[in-house]
Protein backbone atom coordinates (compact mmCIF):
# COMPACT_ATOMS: atom_id res chain seq x y z
CA UNK A 1 0.00 0.00 0.00
CA UNK A 2 1.35 3.33 -0.86
CA UNK A 3 0.60 5.97 2.16
CA UNK A 4 0.51 9.27 0.45
CA UNK A 5 0.23 12.35 2.48
CA UNK A 6 -2.52 15.61 1.54
CA UNK A 7 -2.65 19.25 2.21
CA UNK A 8 -6.12 19.97 3.29
CA UNK A 9 -7.61 21.26 -0.35
CA UNK A 10 -5.64 17.82 -2.40
CA UNK A 11 -7.55 15.93 0.35
CA UNK A 12 -10.52 17.03 -0.18
CA UNK A 13 -10.80 17.27 -3.69
CA UNK A 14 -9.52 13.47 -3.72
CA UNK A 15 -12.42 12.62 -1.44
CA UNK A 16 -15.46 14.15 -3.83
CA UNK A 17 -13.39 13.62 -7.10
CA UNK A 18 -13.26 9.66 -5.93
CA UNK A 19 -16.16 9.43 -3.55
CA UNK A 20 -14.32 8.09 -1.17
CA UNK A 21 -15.13 7.16 2.93
CA UNK A 22 -12.99 9.24 5.49
CA UNK A 23 -12.49 7.42 8.25
CA UNK A 24 -9.72 8.16 11.38
CA UNK A 25 -7.24 6.97 13.70
CA UNK A 26 -5.34 7.72 16.53
CA UNK A 27 -0.99 7.55 16.60
CA UNK A 28 1.16 8.14 20.01
CA UNK A 29 3.95 10.48 18.69
CA UNK A 30 7.38 9.88 20.05
CA UNK A 31 6.75 12.75 22.53
CA UNK A 32 3.77 10.43 23.79
CA UNK A 33 1.22 13.17 22.29
CA UNK A 34 -1.65 11.05 21.17
CA UNK A 35 -3.82 12.89 18.22
CA UNK A 36 -6.06 12.12 15.52
CA UNK A 37 -5.41 11.35 11.90
CA UNK A 38 -8.31 11.84 9.01
CA UNK A 39 -7.53 9.34 5.94
CA UNK A 40 -9.25 7.41 2.93
CA UNK A 41 -8.56 4.41 0.80
CA UNK A 42 -8.88 4.23 -3.17
CA UNK A 43 -7.36 0.56 -4.45
CA UNK A 44 -3.59 0.18 -3.39
CA UNK A 45 -3.18 4.19 -1.93
CA UNK A 46 -3.57 5.34 1.73
CA UNK A 47 -3.81 9.18 1.58
CA UNK A 48 -4.14 10.81 4.87
CA UNK A 49 -4.32 14.30 5.94
CA UNK A 50 -1.33 16.07 6.56
CA UNK A 51 -2.43 18.13 10.32
CA UNK A 52 -2.30 15.82 13.59
CA UNK A 53 -6.00 17.06 16.11
CA UNK A 54 -5.12 16.59 19.52
CA UNK A 55 -6.66 17.63 22.87
CA UNK A 56 -6.18 21.60 23.87
CA UNK A 57 -3.99 20.39 26.65
CA UNK A 58 -1.36 18.70 24.52
CA UNK A 59 -1.71 21.82 21.79
CA UNK A 60 1.65 23.67 23.62
CA UNK A 61 3.77 20.57 23.53
CA UNK A 62 2.95 19.89 20.09
CA UNK A 63 3.53 23.11 19.05
CA UNK A 64 7.36 22.57 20.27
CA UNK A 65 8.28 20.18 18.15
CA UNK A 66 9.04 21.29 14.13
CA UNK A 67 6.61 20.89 11.72
CA UNK A 68 8.92 18.76 9.77
CA UNK A 69 9.78 16.59 13.24
CA UNK A 70 5.64 15.74 13.42
CA UNK A 71 5.33 15.04 9.38
CA UNK A 72 8.66 12.62 9.50
CA UNK A 73 6.79 10.42 12.67
CA UNK A 74 3.41 11.02 10.84
CA UNK A 75 4.63 9.29 7.87
CA UNK A 76 6.78 6.87 9.83
CA UNK A 77 3.88 5.30 11.94
CA UNK A 78 0.97 5.14 8.90
CA UNK A 79 3.79 3.86 6.86
CA UNK A 80 4.60 0.88 9.50
CA UNK A 81 1.05 0.10 10.32
CA UNK A 82 -0.19 -0.22 6.78
CA UNK A 83 2.96 -2.50 6.97
CA UNK A 84 1.95 -4.46 9.63
CA UNK A 85 -1.73 -4.75 8.34
CA UNK A 86 -0.81 -5.83 4.95
CA UNK A 87 1.61 -8.68 6.59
Amino acid sequence: MICIHCEPNEFLAKVQHKKLSVFSRVYVLDNAIAGIVYMCKSKCKLYYLDRFFTTEEKKDDLCQCSKYELHDNLYRLINLTEACRMA
